[in-house]
């Protein structure tokens, strides 16, 4: 279902509020907390008649709640050592990393956002996502009161796509040892094609995709080609050293 589409849709309506809790794999008691989780702030400037309080507060609570379980999960996991789990705690913070996570959940069609906030691209989106999915995570724990839900919830849909990403953020330089496995295997270089997706010449959107050997081996995306061949070497780089 594709909310951004049907305009006639009420984001509160129990269409829109069932579809995202499938989504998600969640059942909350208490929907007045998932339609506080969806609501942004612009969304309330735009209407204070109809949403009685914006997500903000939640996604406060969202927030400290998610990085809880992410320092136990480092913690307890004994391939991360102390500088590593440093990383990865400050990585989270960025809005980037959890914006990039909530698309892949694909929650922006059932947002409650103001007519600007609906057309935002880069950062806006990402940070948009970002705020909304910890909204919903706080959501989550007032309504079941149990951080155990949580728990299951962030280890689910959230946790094994966070340490993806932030494992591939952490190679700093992938396109030079990715060059240098490819002379070594091959004899040739990495090849990358570019394709604009998104954006208009302002704020253009790039997909970078690796060839090795003339086999396509990962993609990136990002807001240059700069950035999306950083992300498709680094994405490459994992797989051919597994």
């Amino acid at each position: 279902m594709k909310l951004s589409d049907e305009t006639n849709i009420d984001p509160y309506s129990e269409e829109n509020l069932s579809s995202l809790e499938k989504k998600l794999g969640l059942n909350l008691k208490n929907k007045k907390l998932l339609k506080c989780a969806i609501s942004s702030r612009g969304a309330k400037y735009e209407h204070p008649d109809i949403i009685p309080e914006d997500n903000e507060r939640l996604e406060f609570l969202g927030d400290s709640v998610l990085k809880f379980l992410l320092s136990e999960h480092l913690f307890k996991s004994k391939t991360n050592p102390e500088g590593k789990m440093t990383v990865m705690r400050v990585e989270i913070e960025n809005n980037e990393t959890l914006g990039r996570i909530a698309k892949e959940l694909d929650i922006k069609p059932h947002l409650y956002l103001s007519n600007s906030e609906k057309s935002a691209k880069g950062k806006g989106e990402n940070s948009l996502l970002a705020n909304a999915l910890e909204a919903i995570i706080g959501a989550l724990y007032l309504d079941e009161e149990n951080i155990d839900s949580v728990r299951k919830f962030i280890g689910k849909k959230i946790l094994d796509e966070l340490l993806q990403i932030l494992l591939l953020d952490d190679i700093s330089n992938p396109i030079t040892p990715l060059q240098e496995i490819s002379q070594k295997r091959y004899e040739k270089l990495p090849r990358y094609e570019f394709t604009k997706i998104s954006g208009n010449s302002h704020n253009p959107k790039y997909k970078a995709e690796v060839f090795l050997n003339n086999e396509k081996i990962a993609e990136g995306e990002g807001w240059s080609k700069k950035q999306a061949k950083k992300r498709a070497a680094k994405k490459a780089l994992i797989l051919v050293t597994n």
